[in-house]
């Protein structure tokens, strides 16, 4: 995981997306959908992929639910200028989020660009 979390910090220092590696055995699934996950909670936004069947598992990590895009959208909206604090159904909110739903919507809007189903599911 250091290398991993070292490679991260990197990228991120320098505006760099980090992307998790091809996982090489393409016929057991489940461990490439657990790699491609711990990836993900390591900070990666996508992996290569060795085979058409990883696409699909890639999509489904690394692509932000549906419901995750809504609130975030939601809590930008309503957090005007990003400063302060709001309550929205009754928490907290604050430019602490507003900072990390902005990443969100980032994410979701370049995947969006290249698939439409994302694109009309996250309502952009």
């Amino acid at each position: 995981h250091y290398t991993m979390a070292r490679m991260v910090d990197a990228c991120t220092a320098h505006g760099i997306y980090p992307y998790y590696g091809p996982f090489g055995d393409i016929k057991d699934v489940v461990a490439c959908e657990d790699q491609f996950r711990a990836a993900f909670l390591l900070g990666c936004v996508g992996a290569w992929s060795l085979h058409p069947v990883q696409i699909d598992i890639a999509k489904k990590v690394f692509s932000p639910a549906v419901d995750e895009v809504l609130w975030a959208k939601r809590v930008i909206e309503e957090m005007g200028d990003g400063s302060g604090a709001v309550m929205i159904d009754g928490k907290m909110q604050d430019d602490a989020t507003v900072k990390q739903c902005k990443v969100v919507v980032e994410l979701a809007r370049n995947l969006a660009e290249k698939d439409p189903a994302l694109k009309e599911a996250y309502g952009f």
